[in-house]
């Protein structure tokens, strides 16, 4: 028997236990705009935080349901819906539907809304300008596009935002992103809802009053892993450790 045939028969027994026994990686893709990727404000610059919601978010997930647990983060700093959805400068939704055939991702965190907002309130040119009912019409092509090749699906608030960028009136933008969750059946995370809550949560944002402070994110963590292990839970414990 050659050494590649052997190494043949080895990966496939490697994966015939796993079939056996249901087990195999649950891979997350997280797509957002910066509270995604983790910038805080620190020093009057903009830093990406190892300590962001996404690296949180994998932690409590391994700790519960094991190491084969990976949560993939793709968040842009700047970044709208819009640009997920078409391709760049075009009107064309094929990326976002190759991307999906594409991906081993079995669920999929989808977090926009404060640069929608931001561009829709400047009106800023050479972008495409979302009102918030054209959010919920990309929000729930990006959702329908994902289940059609069978994604699981969470959407996420975005935090909330003070101080002089509370101008850009981002609250429209979240009740559509409830209302496309009711008409998706799927599971959303209230962490605009649970932050505006808090007494005194401003104190909890970065100096920038637009990003999470490092306790903030892991505080979104938390709410994200609740959601995620309250609906998906069982398909969570099938994965290898």
């Amino acid at each position: 028997m050659t050494k590649s045939l052997i190494a043949a028969v080895i990966l496939s027994a490697s994966c015939f236990a796993q079939a056996a026994d249901g087990r195999g990686a649950f891979i997350i893709d997280a797509y957002g705009d910066s509270t995604t990727a983790g910038v805080m404000s620190s020093g009057g610059k903009n830093i990406i935080t190892p300590g962001n919601e996404m690296a949180y978010l994998q932690k409590m997930l391994q700790s519960k349901y094991g190491s084969a647990i990976e949560v993939k983060n793709h968040g842009v700093p700047g970044a709208q819906a819009a640009e997920l959805l078409y391709k760049k400068g075009t009107e064309d939704a094929s990326g976002w539907s190759e991307r999906m055939a594409n991906s081993d991702a079995q669920l999929i965190l989808l977090n926009y809304a404060i640069n929608d907002a931001r561009h829709f309130y400047f009106k800023d040119k050479n972008t495409h300008l979302e009102s918030p009912e054209e959010y919920g019409r990309i929000i729930t092509a990006l959702v329908k596009e994902a289940k059609a090749h069978h994604k699981l699906v969470v959407l996420q608030e975005p935090n909330p935002i003070c101080g002089k960028v509370e101008r850009w009136n981002v609250w429209p933008y979240v009740y559509q992103l409830n209302e496309v969750a009711k008409a998706q059946n799927v599971p959303v995370v209230k962490q605009w809802t649970a932050i505006k809550a808090k007494r005194d949560w401003q104190s909890a944002m970065s100096a920038d009053c637009i990003h999470p402070s490092e306790s903030l994110y892991q505080q979104k963590a938390q709410q994200t892993f609740d959601v995620i292990s309250a609906n998906f839970g069982k398909e969570l414990s099938q994965s290898g450790s």
